[in-house]
């Protein structure tokens, strides 16, 4: 028996060691999802090699250490397996992140504590299916002897639950990112994230000492526990059973495949001698499943189809072998300390320590930050860390310039009549223990005379843009994204001769698309701009130069100019320019795009509506990104519409092609308010001239030029491009050639 406990040399010499070097980030997809990030290919249920490999070289060494730790197991005699297998029960301390945007995403304690309970119960053989295990394997069944506590004493000493909450959309992604929202000292606790998604997968884990930064586990509230948002199903109750089993170094029951169900599986074995070799199942449960063959008799494989570490829907018990491996890992160094009497008294999960009632940790959010003066807004609490529904717990918020002033509920609604910045404090009082939190100027109530007036002119040139003045002041513009990436946001970018060349002045604006997930919204909001001052009669017009250049391959990415009049709680697109209407680099196409002389730059124009002329208005460029060259914004203006403020006077929205679809009749009509040479061109999508560029004198006023030249070849059918273009102004518009 003990023989057939060692965990194979075979893990270790090869199949393992590949598995321990790359094949680590290990996940669970349920059907119809698939994979948002490279290092879990789409397609996968399980897949490790990419993000194991940048694991590893985030952390040199470690895949040294775990190759070493494989060959010492694998060395034990008979007597030291058997002394591991029979090494006391353990206790682990855990700590559960909820990462959240409310509402259902937001789940219960008693959800946290439900999915506790279920790892207790699979991790000691104390589940209430034990007695479903199949005969065969009844006397590999293994009680690991792990269990699990939520800590009461976070990394200070202080008292908690062992449960945080973080509101952050990026629970809609739930890769890597979340972990650098809040961590707790990886060798002292078992740090899980509980998240709306797991990176396209139903949750993941990687191998001991794969990395710091990295360690834990991600998984989908709706594969987390039996009750709340749990889908309910076996495979959602033991996710976290199964990714528990890779923290502690279980590979799949197929071995390092990516993919079950392959009969090559047959001949990659998962590195422990009591789980048949297997091609391992997605679902269902065949308990008479042989795929593989035993070298040694020639007769059929019982595979292990209840075992954690597959994918079937009948789950329900670990091998004494995987106790071991699990066991075993107990002694790397990232997992020293994990369980240790010292840590366990530090982490307030010992026998018999009595958690005192701990302060709440209150956190809470507007419904919006800036709001215009007179409106309500409600706010909502997202407080943990305490007993918050019980009866003698009380609410104290604190609203400063806010009607009311204070408000004993938990969710209150407030109206701010005057403009202006103000605090809210909210203190909350549970089992005799009080919490305070206040969050400096957090409301901003755009009054008539708050932020700047028009004309207005931006530049870039504060060094601290988009901070351009002292604290919250309501001058000052803003930037945000869909996403934490670092490179998501608009960047000041400073001129550099020969390297740089910016529009005006010395700096501008970029959004370095490339280096950010694909479909994220990155913002660049001004600050309340009163444009009462103009008539309808005499209009402004915003104004900015752009700088971009399309990629050899299309590329679908594009800017949306957005206007607001209720201080940004709604906006409205005024005009969506895509990439060949941003791009400034002829047919040229490259990659890694930098402005580097004033040609690389030209002006686009945006008509403000008489709508828009009021004493609350804001402007916000959006770029919705896809991979594409970094774009480059500068000289912003609102003013007045004369040849002056847009150097062409002509704007997007008076280039008209009509008929559309083509006919013999079709023209081109645009309107010039100074005069200037013109060019017009007929292109592909891809920007490829599809015949010769008509050259003329353009006059003041409105004019046309016919679409197809005189004994011009009719294009094939399609959608094309139509470009205008003087010496400082560029307009696209659309074409069907049926």
């Amino acid at each position: 028996m003990l023989k057939q406990l060692r965990i194979a040399r075979r893990w270790m010499l090869g199949v393992g060691a590949a598995l321990a070097l790359g094949h680590s980030a290990t996940a669970q997809t349920p059907a119809g999802l698939t994979r948002r990030y490279p290092e879990h290919k789409t397609g996968f249920r399980c897949a490790f090699d990419s993000a194991q490999q940048a694991a590893f070289a985030r952390q040199p060494g470690a895949a040294a250490e775990y190759q070493s730790f494989l060959r010492q197991v694998a060395a034990r005699p008979a007597a030291a397996q058997a002394r591991l297998l029979a090494t006391p029960d353990v206790t682990v301390p855990v700590v559960m992140h909820i990462i959240h945007t409310g509402g259902s995403s937001n789940i219960t304690d008693a959800q946290v504590n439900d999915a506790v309970r279920v790892i207790n119960e699979d991790f000691s053989k104390t589940n209430r299916d034990t007695a479903d295990v199949i005969p065969f394997f009844r006397p590999r069944y293994a009680n690991v002897g792990f269990q699990f506590r939520l800590a009461k004493k976070d990394p200070n000493g202080n008292c908690t639950t062992g449960i945080t909450r973080t509101y952050s959309t990026d629970t809609n992604i739930g890769d890597d990112r979340v972990k650098s929202l809040i961590v707790w000292d990886q060798t002292r606790y078992l740090n899980v994230w509980v998240c709306v998604s797991a990176n396209g997968a139903g949750g993941y884990a990687y191998l001991p000492c794969s990395g710091g930064s990295v360690d834990g586990i991600v998984i989908r509230n709706a594969q987390f526990g039996s009750i709340g948002t749990s889908g309910g199903s076996n495979l959602a109750i033991r996710s976290l059973t199964h990714e528990i089993g890779h923290y502690f170094g279980l590979p799949h029951t197929w071995g390092g495949s990516n993919t079950p169900g392959l009969a090559s599986n047959c001949g990659i074995d998962d590195g422990v001698a009591d789980t048949p070799n297997t091609t391992g199942i997605s679902g269902g449960c065949n308990l008479s499943f042989s795929p593989c063959t035993d070298p040694a008799t020639g007769q059929p494989l019982l595979a292990n189809v209840q075992n954690y570490m597959d994918y079937s829907s009948c789950t329900r018990m670990f091998t004494l072998g995987q106790r071991a491996v699990m066991r075993a890992s107990l002694q790397l160094s990232c997992r020293q300390r994990l369980t240790t009497p010292a840590n366990l008294l530090a982490t307030g999960t010992n026998d018999g320590f009595v958690s005192p009632g701990c302060a709440p940790t209150v956190a809470f959010l507007p419904a919006a930050t800036v709001i215009c003066e007179g409106s309500t807004v409600s706010f909502q609490d997202f407080s943990y860390n305490a007993d918050l529904n019980a009866p003698s717990t009380t609410y104290a918020w604190q609203f400063p310039g806010g009607q009311p002033s204070t408000s004993n509920q938990r969710n209150p609604a407030v109206t701010y009549p005057t403009g202006g910045l103000y605090d809210v404090t909210l203190t909350i009082t549970a089992n005799g223990v009080s919490g305070t939190t206040t969050r400096t100027g957090l409301m901003q109530v755009i009054g008539g005379n708050a932020g700047l007036i028009a004309p207005v002119a931006e530049s870039f040139e504060n060094a601290n843009f988009p901070a351009n003045f002292a604290g919250t002041d309501l001058r000052n513009w803003s930037t945000s994204s869909t996403s934490t990436s670092g490179a998501a946001r608009w960047m000041r970018q400073s001129a550099s001769p020969g390297a740089l060349q910016v529009s005006d002045g010395t700096a501008c604006v970029a959004v370095r698309s490339s280096l950010i997930p694909a479909g994220t919204l990155t913002r660049l909001t001004s600050p309340n701009i009163n444009l009462s001052g103009f008539t309808a009669a005499n209009p402004p017009v915003l104004t900015f130069d752009r700088a971009y250049a399309l990629r050899p391959t299309v590329v679908n990415e594009y800017l949306s100019v957005q206007f607001s009049t209720d201080c940004g709680h709604t906006w409205q697109t005024q005009r969506n320019f895509f990439g060949p209407d941003l791009n400034t680099r002829d047919t040229l196409r490259v990659f890694g795009f930098t402005p580097t002389a004033a040609s690389d730059w030209q002006r686009l124009s945006v008509p403000i509506p008489a709508t828009y002329l009021t004493s609350r208005f804001q402007l916000r460029f959006q770029m919705v990104s896809n991979g594409g060259n970094n774009l480059y914004l500068d000289n912003v203006g609102i003013g007045l519409a004369t040849p002056l403020a847009s150097r062409a006077a002509a704007t997007t929205g008076v280039l008209r092609v009509f008929p559309n679809p083509l006919t013999a009749e079709t023209a081109v009509e645009f309107t010039l308010a100074a005069p200037g040479a013109v060019e017009l061109r007929l292109t592909d999508l891809l920007g490829r001239a599809v015949q010769p560029v008509v050259y003329a004198d353009g006059r003041v006023g409105a004019q046309s030029l016919p679409l197809l030249t005189n004994g011009a070849t009719r294009p094939a059918p399609g959608v094309y491009l139509v470009e205008l273009r003087t010496p400082s102004a560029r307009w696209t518009s659309k074409v069907i050639i049926p």
